[in-house]
């Protein structure tokens, strides 16, 4: 294939173009159909406790604090970026922005192998929602995993529920998507967090997957019968 990293049997990547309908955020394949994105249906299913302190935290953000974010939103998008490109093989170099960031993550990516999909859009259009699925490959000796980078300059890694919600979302719709064709069964997630000083690995198995698949269903309807209601 491509490189060391990759997997000899890769997975054909889907179409998919973000956009909105009817005041949702989601995706869109090939055929037109839409679907929310697993990060619309996060955001709408928050308890109005949950909205009530973000709502408040945006208030008090001061100049400095949203250059801070800016920042970080910067670090993000360019840390999924250069990952891509080295996975692929891509010699481009790692912007002064993200190079502490870097430093601790490259190791660990050259723990990382059998790839078979990079940034691709999965749907599960049976429950109605979709996303993107930054790298499905294995870990060291670990399982096939659905696997999700996080970049963030907080001093300790942080690992939040809503993080697991998604990784299980996307897992289920990567099952039903690819499937047996494929060999596609995947109980397994892996969350790497990365800040300037560190990294951190969770590792999500099987049966604590399936708690949160049973979670996440359970926001998906919320969200769903939420839209009903609208209309």
């Amino acid at each position: 294939m491509k490189n060391q990293f990759w997997s000899k049997n890769p997975l054909p990547p889907y179409f998919g173009k973000p956009t909105g309908r009817n005041g949702m955020k989601g995706i869109e394949d090939q055929r037109f159909n839409f679907e929310p994105s697993v990060t619309h249906i996060t955001e709408e299913t928050r308890s109005p406790a949950e909205k009530a302190i973000f709502r408040n935290w945006q208030k008090k953000q001061t100049s400095e604090s949203r250059e801070m974010i800016n920042l970080a939103c910067q670090i993000g998008k360019r840390g999924h970026k250069q990952i891509e490109y080295y996975f692929n093989g891509d010699s481009t170099p790692c912007p002064v922005i993200l190079k502490r960031h870097w430093e601790h993550l490259e190791p660990v990516l050259n723990n990382i192998h059998n790839i078979r999909l990079l940034k691709g859009y999965v749907f599960h259009h049976y429950e109605g929602f979709a996303g993107q699925v930054r790298c499905v490959g294995r870990l060291n000796n670990y399982p096939e995993s659905v696997i999700e980078f996080k970049f963030s300059n907080s001093v300790k890694p942080t690992v939040y529920p809503e993080q697991k919600l998604q990784v299980a979302a996307y897992i289920a719709a990567l099952n039903r998507q690819y499937g047996q064709p494929y060999g596609v069964n995947i109980n397994h997630g892996i969350i790497i967090t990365v800040t300037p000083y560190e990294v951190d690995i969770t590792l999500i198995e099987s049966q604590e997957l399936m708690e949160y698949w049973e979670k996440w269903k359970l926001r998906v309807g919320q969200f769903w019968s939420q839209q009903r209601n609208i209309a």
